[in-house]
């Protein structure tokens, strides 16, 4: 599976990858919103694992975004809140 992560939590970007990566996916992962947003449009997904609080571009703006482009992929939200 190709998963997209966005997590601005270095550790736990980190260990979130390792984890999936371990159980044989394929991580792209992203501490930043408008990156993710940047270079999703060249990349097709399998699941996107979103953290909501992010620099430049939160997580559900993220979504909100990518649901304008016709990219309806499915999405698991992560938040400390």
């Amino acid at each position: 599976m190709k998963i997209l992560l966005l997590e601005d939590e270095i550790m736990l970007n980190e260990s979130i990858c390792e984890y999936l990566e371990i159980d044989g996916h394929t991580v792209d992962s992203y501490i930043d919103g408008m990156e993710a947003y940047e270079n999703i449009q060249n990349s097709s997904y399998d699941l996107l694992i979103l953290d909501i609080n992010v620099p430049r571009m939160d997580g559900l703006t993220f979504l909100e975004e990518l649901h304008k482009l016709k990219i309806h992929t499915p999405t698991v939200y992560i938040s400390a809140l």
